[in-house]
């Protein structure tokens, strides 16, 4: 499900308060991998390498993979969460996470960027004010 569609489906501010828990879940993953990682390379002898080290080894290199996809995520998700939560503010009557999602695209159309070099991270969503109908574009 794309973010417009999660959005109008949920609200901003659970979508918003989503994407925070997801990526501190991540950002949990990755820390427990690095004590596994830890844990596991202090428990390896190589004076005596047999199964029992192979496996620790195997769990290490699983350990390494899983922490960096979860960081990434963990970046990913935190940064896509602000990059929106930063313009949820009406700009005319300064009303927080109150609106309704009118039009979504991924395209450089009507940002500052030029289309032909720069492309943007994320979709960008026209909204509209409930409170005081102003019609405006996250992220921007």
């Amino acid at each position: 499900m794309d973010i417009a569609t999660r959005i109008r489906k949920m609200g901003f501010r659970k979508w918003y308060e989503r994407q925070l828990i997801d990526s501190h879940l991540s950002f949990t993953t990755c820390l427990l991998c690095g004590l596994t990682v830890a844990a596991c390379l202090e428990s390896i002898s190589f004076s005596e390498f047999g199964w029992k080290a192979a496996s620790l080894l195997a769990a290490v290199a699983a350990c390494v993979v899983l922490g960096m996809y979860s960081w990434k995520r963990y970046l990913t998700v935190l940064q896509r969460a602000e990059a929106y939560g930063d313009r949820s503010h009406c700009p005319s009557c300064r009303v927080y996470a109150r609106f309704e999602v009118l039009a979504t695209g991924t395209t450089a159309e009507g940002a500052y960027l030029d289309p032909a070099t720069e492309s943007l991270p994320y979709p960008w969503l026209r909204v509209r004010c409930r409170a005081c109908a102003t019609v405006w574009r996250l992220p921007d």
